[in-house]
């Protein structure tokens, strides 16, 4: 079970996709130019997203028990 999930500072997204290009679950989506969690229960918790984003808008966060 995953227990983080990535979290996204739409201030900091320029929405060049890469996160979502990136993504082995393709649980992400693009929606109105920003990238979205449209499938949190597909998400492994890889956090290639985090990885691969320029700005650092997105960031893996702990999912409360």
């Amino acid at each position: 079970m995953t227990t983080e999930l990535p979290q996204l500072e739409p201030s900091l997204c320029r929405g060049n996709g890469e996160c979502i290009r990136i993504c082995p679950t393709e649980c992400l989506e693009m929606e109105t130019g920003r990238p979205w969690l449209a499938r949190p229960a597909d998400c492994i918790a890889c956090s290639l997203c985090v990885q691969v984003c320029p700005t650092g808008a997105l960031t893996m966060i702990e999912l409360a028990d």
